[in-house]
């Protein structure tokens, strides 16, 4: 199965997130199986903040329309209802 790039950014995304990069069990197929839903979501939320927003720019404004970005909203990330839909990550100890 060829996966699509943006399929590829959203399993990269999750993985990080995750903390299971270097573990084989995550392998892209199983990443689209077992997280199909959140794959989806990144890649459509990502899209739609991709068109609206430029990088960078955290308001614009269009005649009397005005928009005012979150800070911390950007294309290929994480965000609380992405994170509902995603096992708690996992925790790497240090030693």
């Amino acid at each position: 199965m060829e996966l699509s790039k943006d399929q590829r950014k959203s399993i990269l995304t999750i993985k990080n997130y995750l903390n299971v990069n270097g573990n084989l069990k995550y392998t892209d197929a199983y990443m689209m199986v077992k997280f199909e839903l959140a794959i989806e979501e990144i890649i459509e939320s990502s899209l739609a903040i991709k068109s609206m927003k430029t990088t960078g720019i955290k308001s614009k404004s269009d005649g009397v329309q005005s928009v005012t970005f979150e800070s911390n909203i950007e294309a290929w990330t994480i965000t609380d209802s992405i994170r509902g839909l995603l096992p708690m990550p996992y925790v790497r100890l240090m030693g």
